[in-house]
């Protein structure tokens, strides 16, 4: 409700479920968030999922650092598009401080990469018809086939750059806090990125020597805005020959995202709802690797 005359209402209901398995003497684990309207059993698929790659990757190994290719799950992929999140919010694009300002229109990732915000998906929970400002909410495209297609507004700054706003003015904030005592912000709470044409089996058995990236440590480390990530791998799970031999403990990875994900080799043929949107596993390729 405001003082212009807008009164909305909706209800909408988000169950989280999440399992873990831990490796023994450590914080890391297997783990797959579990997301639905109602309660429901955690499925058979993804308690198989994790026991397979626990009981793949349960030996410690120690191999030798370097650049090599990065198998991104859906649950650590938060830490790249964090990235682009922050440089095509409205906010940064007012200010002149957003490294892709001057880029609408061109290409700045890879062909293979497509991302949308989709409030109106009700496949998944917390789907929404308007956001927190009263505006509708509908499906609206960041990234088509790599290129920077549209930057995201609340009301604030869609007026200040004569944007149309577009349903993405949230009560949300990058730490956290009390929901009902924040602004409505940019924000993009619906993220989805579609899906390839790989198995997640086939995306592990195309890695010669690299890398699961199944957790990951400092995700705010680095230069957020300009795209830069320096992160701790919790687990990495380390892949040779097309097979996962064990978890590699004290490994960091460093790059900055416009290379990154202008270097996907392949994405996974699934989307799966997680922490910060629905996606597949990613396989990128060239990313430094740096090992105890």
């Amino acid at each position: 409700m405001n003082s212009r005359g807008t009164d909305l209402s909706s209800r909408f209901s988000v169950y989280l479920l999440s399992a873990e398995i831990l490796y023994p003497g450590s914080h890391a684990s297997i783990h797959r968030p579990f997301l639905a309207k109602r309660f429901e059993k955690m499925p058979e698929a993804h308690l198989n999922y994790m026991l397979d790659l626990y009981t793949r990757s349960s030996k410690e190994v120690s191999p030798k650092g370097g650049t090599m290719k990065v198998l991104f799950l859906p649950e650590t992929l938060y830490a790249l598009l964090w990235r682009i999140q922050s440089a095509t919010n409205g906010k940064n694009i007012y200010q002149k401080v957003s490294p892709v300002m001057e880029k609408l229109g061109t290409r700045i990732l890879s062909e293979k990469l497509s991302l949308d915000n989709a409030p109106l998906d009700d496949r998944f929970p917390g789907a929404r018809a308007f956001d927190d400002e009263g505006v509708p909410c509908r499906t609206f495209s960041i990234i088509e086939r790599g290129s920077l297609v549209n930057f995201y507004f609340n009301l604030h700054y869609a007026k200040k750059l004569n944007a149309a706003p577009a349903g993405h003015g949230f009560k949300s904030a990058m730490w956290g806090g009390e929901t009902i005592s924040l602004k409505p912000s940019p924000s993009l709470e619906h993220l989805c990125l579609k899906p390839g044409q790989a198995s997640f089996s086939d995306l592990v058995k195309s890695i010669d020597r690299g890398i699961i990236a199944a957790g990951v440590i400092g995700a705010h480390s680095g230069n957020i805005l300009n795209g830069e990530y320096s992160v701790g791998l919790s687990p990495g799970l380390y892949v040779e020959g097309g097979e996962i031999v064990g978890h590699v403990k004290d490994a960091m990875m460093a790059g900055n995202v416009y290379d990154t994900m202008n270097q996907v080799i392949e994405l996974e043929d699934t989307v799966h709802p997680t922490y910060g949107g629905t996606f597949p596993a990613i396989l990128f390729d060239e990313i430094s690797i740096a090992t105890k």
